[in-house]
Parts: structure tokens; C-alpha cells; sequence
């Protein structure tokens, strides 16, 4: 018989761009996604705030403002309730590669943002960090503000990346939600889990040949149909 999720100690649930689309946000390599236009691709590398700052701030506030009209899915608020009814003494960690904390929205509270979040800004200046309100794009030492995200050649913050390496290294049930979980980092975030010999559990939309040498499990279908059964 399947173990439940609800019976392993520490947990650790991986979250793509997937997850969010029936919330109505593009996701990112996927047809029609976001970084198929190569020219927003092109501005969403680092070198281009060196040449084109305020067009790529001006790029991202307008990713900002869709995603500040949406609402967590049926599929994340079932992960929020899922955490919320571990048992003392459980560790539960979603290491998210999405930037539009709709996670949090629903509630869950042990959320590690691998890419920041779009929500918030920070100013290159001196490092002051605001979630702005609706309307202009912030402002800040006189220069507009960047979103608080990793963009394409920055690296991953260091403390984001010892919380990744911690509990991946202790986790023994792995989740992959919403990603294809063949390209890094999510592979190598499910090789790491599978060196603990971690059960390892993908659920998306479509599952290629690829992610069954990876995970011991696969689901292939809609995030909001597949995880409130699963997450219980």
C-alpha cells in the first residue's frame, strides 16, 4: 500500500511555473510562454540593466501587475492546508521557482523563493527593498527600481542556497509540481533527493521520457485536479 505524504518527516515540494497557470499566468518555456519572445528573454539577463534599465523595470512591472490581480489556485491552497496539518516535528519546505508568492497568499508559510519575488523591488543603489503599491513604478536614489528577482546570469542568493542544500540533503519525500523536472535545477534537485534514496513525486501537466528515470512516481495532469487528492 502507497504510504501517505502525511506520514514522511521531512518534506520537500518543488514548484514551477505550472502551478500558477490556471491562476492565468503565462508559464515560461511552454508554448505561448514568456520566454519564447526572444526579445523578453533578451531583457530579462542581467547585462541588459546596464543598457536598458528603465525598459527592463518598466518590462517587469508590467509581469508585476498581472500578477497582482490573480489568486492562489485550488492546487495551492490544498499545499498550504497540507502543511498546516503535519504533525509536530515534521519538516515541510516548498522551494519554489515561481516569483509571484501565491504560495504565501494561500497560506503556506515555509516557502523558499529560489528566484525572489516580484512583489517586491530593490534599489542597486543601497539595497533598500519595498513591496510599491499600485500605479507608477517605484522609485528610489533617484533611479527606478528593479524587481527583487534572479535574473537570467545572477546567481542564487546564498542564504536561499543553504536552505535548498539543507533540505534536500534530509529530505525523504520529494515533490516536483507544475515543472518538467528534466531540466536544471530541477533535475539536480531530484538527483540530490534521490542520493537519500527520498521517494520522488512529479506532478505536471505533461510527463516526458526523461522524468521517469528521474522520479519513482509520475502524474500527468492538471496540478488542480492531481494535488488535492494527493495532499491530504
Amino acid at each position: 500500500m502507497t504510504r501517505a505524504f502525511s506520514d514522511y518527516k521531512n518534506i520537500v515540494v518543488l514548484t514551477g511555473a505550472g502551478l500558477s497557470r490556471s491562476a492565468g499566468l503565462a508559464t515560461y518555456r511552454g508554448p505561448g510562454g514568456l520566454w519564447t519572445d526572444e526579445d523578453k528573454a533578451s531583457m530579462s539577463h542581467v547585462d541588459s540593466l546596464q543598457h536598458s534599465h528603465t525598459k527592463v523595470c518598466d518590462m517587469f512591472w508590467s509581469f508585476r501587475e498581472a500578477i497582482v490581480r490573480v489568486s492562489p489556485t485550488v492546487a495551492h491552497r490544498a499545499i498550504a492546508a497540507f502543511e498546516g496539518k503535519l504533525p509536530p516535528g515534521a519538516s515541510f519546505t516548498i522551494l519554489t521557482q515561481n516569483v509571484d508568492g501565491l504560495h504565501q497568499a494561500a497560506g503556506s508559510h515555509n516557502v523558499c523563493e529560489l528566484h525572489g519575488n516580484l512583489r517586491r523591488w530593490r534599489c542597486e543603489g543601497c539595497g533598500y527593498t519595498s513591496t510599491p503599491p499600485d500605479g507608477d513604478p517605484p522609485m528610489h536614489c533617484d533611479e527606478r527600481m528593479r524587481p527583487d528577482v534572479v535574473l537570467f546570469g545572477e546567481h542564487l542568493g546564498v542564504e536561499t542556497e543553504r536552505t535548498m542544500k539543507h533540505v534536500l540533503r534530509e529530505c525523504d519525500l520529494f515533490i516536483g509540481i507544475g515543472t518538467s523536472g528534466t531540466v536544471d535545477p530541477a533535475a539536480s534537485f531530484v538527483r540530490w533527493a534521490a542520493l537519500n534514496r527520498a521517494r520522488r513525486v512529479l506532478i505536471n501537466l505533461e510527463v516526458f521520457d526523461d522524468a521517469c528515470d528521474l522520479y519513482t512516481e509520475v502524474h500527468a495532469g492538471e496540478s488542480d485536479i492531481l494535488v488535492p487528492p494527493l495532499f491530504v
